[in-house]
């Protein structure tokens, strides 16, 4: 194991600097808080999905569910829609912001170079259903207004789309896990100490 390349000085200010402020929200989640809970998605997706990963695999997994966002740290939450603007303007090429996330936070970058390897790629496929399905628990757990159900909507829908991609590339493997995950997480519903006892 090495150290980052990240600057870790940076490290503290991941549960200060907050996401979704393009939209209003009840509370604000921290890059933190994003970062643990995209990790714990993806544990649980890919639990479903492919139960036999290595422990090397996991590992690359978890720390890029940890690291893919540590660069907002430096730059701020850009919200999604901006980011997939750019790569549609710079198709073909790497858009300025990736360009710029890369070189802030190159461990992140390695992570998804590594998960993204033809043999392994259903490992950033994990990984990207684990941060829509945070989007998605944030907005319909914390948004308000008029955008809540739009965001809701698109999310659900980029969900589903992964998982039909994710489905034809490697149909060997369980996509319907991360269905499962997508429900059971967004019913929004705390385990009360008394359905323990029943």
């Amino acid at each position: 194991m090495q150290p980052f390349k990240f600057d870790i000085r940076n490290l503290p200010f991941a549960g200060t600097v907050t996401r979704w402020h393009s939209v209003n929200c009840h509370r604000y989640p921290s890059i933190a808080e994003h970062s643990a809970l995209v990790a714990l998605y993806a544990r649980e997706i890919a639990a479903r999905v492919h139960p036999d990963l290595s422990a090397e695999q996991q590992v690359t997994l978890y720390e890029l569910a940890l690291t893919h966002d540590l660069s907002e740290i430096v730059t701020g939450d850009m919200p999604s829609p901006i980011k997939r603007a750019l790569k549609a303007h710079f198709q073909g090429t790497q858009s300025p912001i990736d360009t710029l996330e890369r070189a802030i936070c190159p461990d992140a970058a390695r992570l998804e170079d590594e998960a993204k390897q033809p043999e392994q790629a259903y490992l950033y496929r994990i990984l990207k259903l684990a941060d829509i399905l945070d989007a998605l628990v944030v907005i319909n757990q914390e948004g308000k207004g008029s955008a809540r159900e739009a965001i809701s909507k698109e999310r659900g829908q980029a969900f589903d789309e992964l998982v039909a991609q994710a489905s034809r590339e490697f149909p060997e493997l369980n996509w319907a896990g991360a269905q499962e995950v997508r429900s059971l997480v967004c019913e929004l519903k705390h385990v009360q100490l008394d359905e323990f006892n029943a």
